[in-house]
């Protein structure tokens, strides 16, 4: 009696509805099975199972220097051998190609160079005109918007207004059409003479008489 008095209660079952109780338990799904291939006839469409054409889109590096080299001098030892032998042969110049260069040429990237380093570490003199100042020919005046625009104007000479020529001048014998004097020495023509003299206000030259 004390044993029994002293052993902990027992609890009831836990409770447990009907409904559960009585639940089938539910059934393993099989595995979904892979859906069925059906070939499509493409015709002339179909593609081949070959492998596609492959381009080769790369430029092909060019010739070393030491082959280029190489290439001439085989080419002059031809030459030297085509003279004794009396043949001509002729060594063509070998130009590296520099079309695949992003500037063009060497001599277009040594000037893109020296404008891009030009006065590089050096304090540029400063601006006296200031911001905003016309530089350069004016574009107002003298324009042609509406072509064909004529050539630039021709030199204008005046002849009327070059004054005359001396009388007795070389320049008035040219425009007459008579050969200039070569010297001042030499003897002037009856025409020039009298109209010096009609000019000087000389008087006659009387004619000397003949000795006797």
């Amino acid at each position: 009696m004390l044993l029994a008095a002293n052993a902990p209660p027992r609890l009831p079952p836990p409770f447990q509805p009907a409904e559960s109780a009585s639940r089938p338990q539910p059934r393993p799904t099989p595995p979904a099975s892979a859906p069925e291939r059906v070939a499509i006839d493409l015709g002339g469409e179909e593609p081949s199972a070959a492998l596609p054409e492959q381009i080769d889109i790369l430029v092909p590096p060019p010739a070393p220097e030491a082959a280029n080299a190489a290439l001439i001098k085989e080419c002059e030892d031809q030459q030297e051998a085509g003279v004794v032998a009396g043949e001509i042969v002729v060594c063509r110049a070998l130009v590296v190609d520099t079309s695949q260069l992003y500037s063009g040429s060497r001599e277009a990237w040594l000037k893109n160079y020296a404008e891009r380093t030009q006065n590089v570490g050096t304090i540029a003199p400063p601006d006296v005109a200031g911001a905003g100042i016309f530089r350069g020919p004016a574009t107002i005046s003298g324009l042609c918007f509406i072509g064909p625009c004529p050539d630039k104007p021709a030199l204008m000479i005046d002849i009327e207004a070059i004054p005359l020529p001396p009388a007795g001048s070389d320049a008035e014998r040219v425009g007459q059409g008579l050969s200039p004097v070569e010297t001042d020495n030499a003897p002037l023509s009856d025409d020039s003479r009298q109209r010096l003299e009609a000019e000087l206000g000389l008087p006659a030259v009387e004619e000397a008489a003949p000795k006797k």
